[in-house]
């Protein structure tokens, strides 16, 4: 063990913070009697306040680490020998940031809880649970190496699964093994990418990686290279399947409307942002000048980008059109880090944008998700048609939610604008750099961006207007009953307060909050990215041009919105209609069906084989040489018989059906008998015993040769 000591604390105080909440309000959950099967907390206040201490605490802890010592630490901290490679942990400027963030996350999501659940079903495992899944987040962020990433990232999509799973109900049990399912796949593969990885580097930490992987591109060896590329892009699926990339953000649209909304914010506004700090990893540590991984992360970013926005234009669900909305802000943030390696040493713009917008996304969706908490606790539904007009005299309720739906659409004077004119930044810079197809193709991204800004600032609108705007279709009743308690108020107004000074105060915090964020691993910003940053003018006219190019375009497509996607009833309310195809369900369309009918059908068609057919197979071909064989040494001893049956034996002689009947008979039982045998699962079990024994010995020998 070695390093300071309080950083140790920072990632496991969480894990012992849920032992502690359970043993302490464990006995809090006993049915009343044996005819109640559903167990409620009788004592929640007891629970939520250990859930809020414990986190408190923590944010105690990380400010004392950050004032015994340099922030930016070049030693990791080392636990040898843990989980066979070692925990290697660090705490720069990035991850600091991230904790303090994830810190920010739990504690506002928990202050609304206590009144989101009341006296709600199963809440011992939900804030447990959640307070585990805190502390592998924590422990993805500050991990030094890769592996450790992978062993919390783990911990953390598992931990996670009962956040989406809570209610138990049909459609959440679903939603939750699409999450399980594409986080487990994603791992495996991540895994299979890392082991590759470690043979072609010979480490897994991120100190070391970038250099290795230097050499690497220098040699330029084919074959190495290939691997590296392979062993990225199965890191990236890994990643990408966390944070939402397309094709596998198919999680977030089905998770987030069945998941708690205190849930889903950490879900959209923490647990995506894992995802992209193993992409981050990809792009800053080793595809740091690789054009080609640049490239594919941005075109990823891109889809992923106008792909969500569509699914949100559609939407007809508060938190659905939230959690689309998620799918698309993570495109912003992936074409951002796409840019760094196309830039190389000009990406200070686009990195930095992509790093605030991360920070910057976090806070939106607690205030979003926050707001959807507030609405559901009192309605009960999710439906704009069904809370619609339920905030048009809520004016506290009415602010918060707009300054998030503002933010997250880039209007001026809010953080949003300062992140996504970054990154644009960033963008226009690899225009006037690129030249030939590849200026022209950056040139239709650039659009592809604004457009998708504006489509952002439409659903905004929308879900704005139907809440907070539209006639209502019937009474909510006073005022009082819908406006939610001070502890609610006071974690929604607390990152809407950030967002509104991030904004304002732009100028005073940009160069210093980027370049404290840009300390990560080898990476970080010198004197003169400094510079280009403390010299940025964010408010220039053309800057301003972008942002509002962006909301002339969302201004448009809420027309259109109005238009064809609602219909106006006679009494003068708004009817908002889902006409999204419902085929065009990837799940339903591609995934499931490989999964659950492809796959096993071939798998099961393979055993089969395996398991019947070849062993009948080879036993016939045995039994034809076999009994060639017989029929050859059967016709030289025939041959010496019958010579001898003339000369020595003719007194003797007997019938030849006599002489052969028993070694017949012996070699017919032993056919029988081995039917018997090779129709056995033990034989089975056998034959799958060699095969992977040989599949070890192959994977044993290209890890060491």
């Amino acid at each position: 063990m070695k390093g300071n000591i309080l950083l140790l604390i920072v990632v496991f105080w969480p894990f012992m913070g849920a032992f502690f909440t359970w043993l302490m309000c464990g006995r809090s959950f006993t049915a009343p009697d044996e005819n109640d099967n559903t167990r409620k907390c009788y004592y929640p206040s007891r629970l939520y306040m250990m859930t809020l201490g414990v986190v408190i605490f923590e944010a105690m802890i990380i400010i004392a680490a950050l004032l015994y010592g340099p922030v930016v630490n070049t030693d990791a901290f080392e636990l040898h020998r843990i989980c066979g490679f070692g925990l290697y942990f660090r705490f720069d400027g990035f991850r600091v940031v991230y904790a303090c963030v994830s810190t920010l996350m739990w504690f506002s999501s928990t202050l609304v809880s206590g009144e989101y659940f009341g006296k709600g079903k199963d809440l011992m495992r939900y804030q447990t649970l959640g307070l585990i899944t805190y502390g592998a987040t924590l422990g993805v962020f500050l991990s030094a190496d890769l592996y450790t990433t992978f062993i919390f990232f783990e911990i953390m999509s598992i931990a996670s699964y009962a956040y989406v799973a809570h209610t138990e109900k049909a459609a959440a049990l679903r939603a939750a093994g699409t999450y399980l399912a594409v986080a487990v796949i994603g791992g495996l593969v991540m895994l299979m990418g890392l082991m590759m990885l470690y043979r072609i580097c010979g480490t897994l930490r991120l100190e070391y990686l970038k250099e290795a992987a230097e050499e690497i591109f220098k040699a330029g060896v084919p074959g190495s290279l290939k691997e590296l590329y392979v062993a990225g892009g199965l890191i990236l699926f890994g990643f990408g399947a966390k944070a939402g990339m397309f094709p596998l953000h198919i999680w977030l649209p089905k998770a987030h409307p069945v998941a708690p909304a205190p849930a889903s914010a950490l879900l959209s506004g923490v647990l995506t942002k894992s995802g992209i700090f193993g992409v981050l990893v990809l792009c800053l540590e080793i595809f740091g000048e690789s054009f080609g991984f640049g490239f594919t992360v941005v075109v990823l970013g891109l889809i992923t980008m106008v792909t969500g926005a569509l699914l949100a234009v559609f939407s007809t669900d508060l938190k659905r059109t939230l959690a689309c909305s998620s799918v698309s802000q993570i495109g912003f943030i992936l074409t951002g880090i796409g840019l760094v390696p196309l830039l190389a040493e000009e990406s200070t713009l686009a990195l930095s944008g992509a790093l605030l917008y991360m920070v910057n996304h976090s806070l939106f969706k607690l205030v979003l998700f926050l707001c959807a908490a507030a609405v559901y606790m009192k309605c009960h539904k999710l439906d704009l048609n069904e809370i619609q007009g339920f905030g048009r005299d809520l004016p506290v309720l009415k602010i918060l939610f707009l300054i998030g739906a503002l933010g997250i659409s880039g209007v001026p004077l809010l953080s949003g604008y300062v992140a996504k004119t970054l990154i644009h930044e960033g963008m226009v810079e690899y225009i006037h750099m690129s030249s030939g197809g590849i200026r022209t193709f950056f040139k239709a991204a650039e659009w592809v961006y604004l457009i998708s800004g504006g489509m952002t600032f439409a659903y905004m609108t929308k879900l704005f207007w139907a809440v907070f705007v539209d006639k209502p279709k019937k009474e909510y009743g006073p005022v009082a009953e819908r406006t939610a308690g001070r502890a609610a108020h006071l974690a929604i107004v607390l990152p809407a307060f950030l967002i509104v000074f991030l904004g304002i105060g732009a100028k005073l915090y940009v160069g210093k909050v980027v370049i404290f964020m840009g300390h990560f691993n080898t990476a970080a910003f010198d004197h003169e990215q400094t510079e280009i940053l403390h010299g940025l003018h964010l408010f220039s006219l053309e800057n301003l041009k972008g942002s509002a190019i962006s909301i002339a375009f969302g201004i448009v497509i809420f027309v259109l919105i109005r238009k064809f996607l609602c219909r106006k009833e006679a009494d003068g309310h708004m009817v908002y209609l889902d006409r999204w195809p419902k085929f065009l369900d990837i799940e339903e369309l591609i995934y499931r069906p490989l999964l659950l009918k492809l796959f096993p059908f071939l798998f099961r068609s393979v055993g089969v084989f395996v398991a019947e057919k070849l062993p009948a197979l080879i036993y016939k071909r045995l039994m034809a040489a076999a009994s060639a064989c017989a029929k050859c040494v059967s016709g030289f001893v025939q041959s010496l018989v019958d010579l001898s049956d003339r000369t020595v034996f003719a007194p003797f002689r007997v019938k030849k059906a006599d002489r052969f009947k028993e070694t017949r008979t012996f070699l017919a039982g032993e056919e029988k008998r081995f039917k018997v045998i090779s129709a056995t699962l033990s034989y089975g079990m056998l034959l799958i015993c060699f095969g992977l024994i040989f599949t070890l010995i192959y994977l044993l020998y290209l890890l060491f040769s």
